[in-house]
Parts: structure tokens; sequence; C-alpha cells
């Protein structure tokens, strides 16, 4: 994910007088939250199941603070810290632990409330595995981060030529690996590039370097955006990204689930063109919760905000402090903020209405897609709805035959086959026929 500040510092003026009184006042909450013994919270259902990215190095702390004061946002993930040799400082070149602006923000932000990731990389930076190949001060960097900030969560964004570096990735397991047995309840998740149809090959190897040292990962979370395949149903692509990267997770280690996965869109804008809006935001919740989603995130709240003072601008490329849709400020934490993370039951319900025991029992997904597929498969060929064609649009109130069922459409689509893994919430199945 793209952070312009990264390799500066930031450029914001601020005033002596006011930087002083901000360490001051954030200082005694710092020390506080870096004492306390973590708190060890499930993926999937915990405070960190909705925590967007702050790009912690672009002057936009007020953004993060009315998204936690007003917008019910619990949780966030502040970005980036970047390695440096064996040492690690944040994006705008201010070492980690010692970082006179984000350190205060980060505190503030824990007096409100909220509970924070650290991640490490980007797209302009590398965590410390990738730039240190001395194991030992890869384990001291990351226990510092630990200990600095008091978190129990830390994740690592990894883009560019890093993903096809095994050997750095086999560093970091190995650390992450000693450090949960140092730090009980820690917990990590690894952000990769995605494409609609998973993860890359590259990708897929990060999963197996991690199952070969002996470690799982607590969060795969894939970076739903910037495709580079035209334009395109971000909230359909998103799902489909997820559903193809959770069955490679599971190839690679069959006790992965979707608690183990995470959906990152960049929201607006994407430096592809391609347009995620907050409809789409609402598909990617619904499913999330229907399925029992580790966590949702975003790139970033920092662009969660039109662009232009008339709050209307529109602007055609991706900007890092707006959204470039005509949105209201922080309209994409409202559409994800509701989701709990303690789905799984929306499709168990959908399979066993429709298919029978097996998809009641299952739930999740699996539920939604061996009930639709039983019913659809066993239904009678007396239907009288027209049959649903792959060439026809369909609104909502339509109504189909396909496979031996009738659908009744609940969204705009074309080209969405009822009864398909992401027609889950444009065709609802009214049974057999």
């Amino acid at each position: 994910m793209t952070t312009p500040a990264q390799g500066r510092r930031r450029l914001a003026v601020r005033s002596g007088a006011l930087l002083v009184a901000a360490i001051a006042a954030t200082a005694t909450a710092l020390a506080a939250s870096a004492s306390a013994a973590p708190t060890k919270a499930a993926a999937g259902a915990s405070v960190y199941s909705v925590a967007p990215y702050v790009d912690m190095s672009n002057g936009q702390e007020p953004v993060l603070d009315t998204a936690i004061t007003g917008h019910g946002l619990k949780a966030y993930t502040a970005a980036f810290v970047i390695g440096v040799g064996c040492n690690q400082e944040w994006g705008d070149t201010l070492p980690v632990g010692n970082d006179s602006y984000t350190d205060p923000e980060i505190a503030r932000a824990k007096s409100e409330g909220a509970s924070v990731i650290i991640s490490s990389g980007g797209a302009a930076g590398e965590a410390l595995a990738w730039t240190c190949t001395d194991q030992s001060a890869i384990q001291a960097g990351y226990q510092a981060i630990i200990s600095d900030y008091g978190v129990n969560q830390l994740d690592f964004d990894v883009e560019g030529a890093a993903v096809a570096d095994q050997t750095s990735a086999t560093r970091n397991f190995t650390a992450m690996k000693a450090l949960q047995a140092a730090n009980p309840g820690l917990q990590f998740s690894m952000t990769l590039p995605v494409l609609p149809s998973g993860l890359t090959q590259d990708g897929v190897n990060i999963l197996q370097s991690a199952k070969n040292v002996g470690v799982k990962i607590n969060v795969v979370n894939i970076m739903t955006m910037d495709y580079y395949q035209g334009q395109q149903d971000m909230g359909a692509a998103a799902i489909q990204a997820a559903q193809s990267t959770l069955a490679q997770m599971q190839s690679v280690d069959p006790s992965y689930t979707y608690a183990n996965l995470g959906i990152t869109p960049m929201i607006g804008v994407n430096d592809d063109g391609s347009v995620f809006t907050t409809a789409n935001a609402a598909t990617v919740e619904q499913f999330a919760a229907s399925n029992g989603v580790g966590r949702l995130a975003y790139w970033s709240i920092d662009r969660d905000q039109p662009c232009g003072a008339s709050g209307s601008g529109i602007k055609p490329a991706a900007s890092s402090t707006c959204s470039g849709v005509g949105d209201a400020k922080l309209a994409f934490a409202d559409a994800f903020v509701p989701y709990t993370g303690s789905g799984g039951g929306s499709g168990g319900t959908t399979g066993g209405t429709t298919g029978g025991t097996t998809g009641g029992t299952t739930g999740g997904t699996t539920g939604g897609t061996t009930g639709g597929a039983t019913g659809g498969s066993t239904g009678g060929s007396g239907c009288s709805a027209s049959a649903w064609s792959s060439t026809s649009s369909y609104v909502p109130g339509d109504v189909v035959s396909y496979n031996g069922h009738q659908y009744t459409a609940t969204y705009y689509s074309t080209g969405v086959t009822p009864g398909s893994a992401i027609a889950w919430n444009i065709w609802k199945d009214d049974g057999a026929c």
C-alpha cells in the first residue's frame, strides 16, 4: 500500500510549544500502555475485526481521532515501521519508540479507547527481517515494537520484490515463532498482494514458508486493490479474491478458515483507476458477517474523506489524503464498523433451508455453497419462471429459474450465475421448482 510520506519527515508545520505539550500530555498514557500485559484476542471475534490502516506520517491525525470518538472505531493499523539495516524507524525517518510525532498519536488514540496493530513494510519499505540477516537482532527489533507500544498484534505488509524473498520470510516467521512463545497472546498478520483469482505463487510460497517453520499465520490479509484488470465490480472482485485465497490457504494447511483471512480494499479511486465504493464496502461487510472473516481493513483512514473543500469534488487519480469519491467523511468507516467478526451463521442458515442438513450444520460459505448446490442438483424441472441468461441484465425483483431452482434478484447484475459463490447477496434462492 502506498504512503507518499515514507522516507521523509512529515511536512506539516507544528509549533514547538504545541509539540512539547502533546508529548507531555501523552507520555503517561504511552508508558502505562507499554507496561501493561497484552490481552489475548482471538481473530474473527475481537476488537481487531475492523482495523483500517492509518498512515502515521502524513498529518491526518484528526481523521483518526474523529473515527474513534465519533464513529465507533475500536482498532486501527498504524503504518509503517520500516527496516533500515538492523534498525527500525517510522516512515518519517524517526526511530521506533522515540518518534515525537507518532508516539503521542498512538498514545492519544489509546486514551480514546482504540487498540492498535503496528504494521511493518509497505510499498515503499520493508520489514526488519527483509533488511537484516541477524536473527537475534530481528527478534529484538520486533520485541521492541511490542514493548514500546504495549501491543499484541503485529502486521507485515509484504509487497513488490519482497514477496518473492522466501529467505527473508523464513527469518520473519522464525522470529514470530519465538516471540509468540515469549509473549502469550501475540498474533500477527501477513498482508499480501492478491488478484481476484487469489494470491500469486510467491504469496502461496510465503504461506508454505510459515508452515515449514512451524508457525501458523493468524491472519492472511489480502490487499483487494489495484488489480490492473480494467473496471470491474470491486466488491464482487474482493469476495472472489477472498474465496480463492482461502482455497489456497487450505491447500497449504487445511486448518485455515475464514477466521484466518483479512480483506483490505483501497477505498475510493485506486491507483489503477478502478473505484471501490461504499456500496462495495457494504457488500464486503455482509460477506464477512456471513462467513466469520478474521479482519476487515482498508487503505486508509487518511483517505476516508471527500476531495475538495466542497466535499463533492471527484479526483480522477488516487490521493493519499482523500478517496476521490463524493461520500461523506468516514463513510467507509461507517460501512465497516458494524462488523463484529461474529459471522458463520448466515450461509449456514441459507444452506440448511435450501440444501438440507449438511449445509445448515456446516455454516458460513460451506453451508451456503453446499446447500445451494445440493438443492440445485436435486430440484424439480417444472420451473415456470424464465430461464436465467448470462447475457441479460437483471434488476431487483426479477424472477428467473436456473438449475431446477427459482431465484429472485435482490441487486442489479449481469452475468452473475444464480447459486454461485459470489451470488450470495445478488440472487435470493426461492427453492426448488
